[in-house]
């Protein structure tokens, strides 16, 4: 993510939780712009389930990806499978299977994201050795 989209990442994520945790105000103002900048509603931070980016770590790890790792082309993806895990309906089947009480192609069952994580996978997965091999030369 380019490092603007991350500070203010970050920056919206720690006011966010002193806001939660002490009631301190927030700055509508700075909130809606730093959400614009985003691209997220404002709505959307309201209403979303709290945990649910600390879930969807979780998630990628079950699939075995690494949130650091992943390729430029695929941010605004992920971007808006946080938003869908964040309004999620399926929280008690998602902390079962995180709790690796399910089996991993369990997800697809009931993940929304389990696609996107699939080719995710699929895209970070190194590329497989050949079993080709060329003829020997006649000589």
């Amino acid at each position: 993510m380019p490092d603007v989209s991350e500070a203010l990442r970050r920056w919206l994520n720690e006011r966010l939780r002193r806001w939660r945790e002490a009631g301190e105000p927030l700055d509508p103002e700075a909130l809606g712009a730093c959400l614009r900048e985003l691209g997220v509603p404002e709505d959307e931070i309201i209403t979303a389930r709290r945990g649910s980016e600390a879930d969807i770590r979780r998630m990628m790890a079950r699939f075995g990806l690494d949130p650091a790792r992943i390729p430029l082309a695929f941010l605004g993806a992920l971007r808006d499978a946080e938003r869908v895990c964040g309004h999620c309906l399926a929280v008690r089947r998602c902390y079962r299977f995180l709790a690796a009480e399910e089996p991993r192609d369990a997800a697809r069952l009931f993940c929304p994201n389990a696609e996107l994580f699939d080719r995710l996978a699929a895209e970070l997965r190194p590329p497989q050795a050949l079993d080709f091999q060329p003829p020997e030369e006649a000589g």
